[in-house]
């Protein structure tokens, strides 16, 4: 009977344990996700545009209400289509977007908060409240913003839609969607989508969540205008007055 009671026990320790462990974990994972501390955040800001690179990836202009971001181009995405145009290299979705980037979205997101933008969620805020709902599908709301590319070579800045090909011909209008505690969470790495997003940081408002999924409209680089493969890019990003 005691060894039956031993074994009876033994095994229910055993399944305590293994749940302990597994909440532990979980909590390890949870915090991994979770929002980057102060230090980490600082890390990769940069002081100047001068010493953008990817060790410090981003540039926060308050003077001038400016965030600029350095990329390099996906040479993969001048040809194929994609919903992402610029995502972070360690997020899930890194090497599936026409732009890499190679700082935590967590931080692109206070960033732009820094030059006075105002997300359709914030840290802790309501998600339900994020998209316009219509008959077409879900739009994301947020503060627009103007974006803009360049590089060592390019004659100029040159406009999103200029660098970028919507197969709907329609323009590119890329919100603040927010999304902190998503993005926290998912860690899916996502700067900016081409459709309107749940999780991306900025998405594309001409667009309802989904379209990408139904086939409704494909995006990719534009390959008359973007450098090659591996090429060094700015992405700058300010508020329409």
């Amino acid at each position: 009977m005691f060894k039956k009671l031993f074994k009876n026990n033994s095994i229910k320790l055993f399944i305590v344990l293994t749940m302990v462990v597994g909440l532990l974990a979980a909590c390890g994972t949870a915090q991994q996700k979770g929002e980057m501390s102060t230090e980490e955040m600082m890390r990769v800001y940069a002081s100047s545009v001068e010493q953008l690179s990817k060790e410090t990836p981003i540039f926060i202009d308050e003077e001038n209400k400016l965030v600029r971001v350095y990329a390099t181009v996906n040479g993969k995405y001048l040809v194929e289509p994609t919903r992402h145009g610029m995502n972070w290299i360690e997020g899930a979705y890194g090497d599936q977007a026409v732009l890499k980037t190679y700082a935590n979205p967590l931080a692109f997101n206070e960033a732009l908060v820094k030059i006075g933008g105002t997300p359709a969620v914030d840290k802790g805020g309501d998600a339900s409240k994020e998209f316009e709902e219509t008959t077409e599908g879900k739009f994301i709301k947020g503060d627009v913003l103007n974006v803009s590319v360049t590089w060592e070579s390019a004659e100029k800045d040159y406009d999103i839609n200029e660098v970028m090909v919507d197969s709907t011909g329609k323009k590119i209008v890329y919100r603040f969607g927010g999304n902190y505690d998503a993005a926290a969470n998912k860690v899916t790495g996502c700067y900016m989508c081409f459709d309107s997003c749940p999780v991306g940081i900025t998405s594309n408002s001409t667009h309802p969540v989904g379209t990408f999924e139904k086939g409704n409209a494909s995006f990719h680089g534009n390959p008359d205008v973007l450098p090659a493969d591996g090429t060094p890019v700015v992405v700058t990003y300010s508020f329409m007055e």
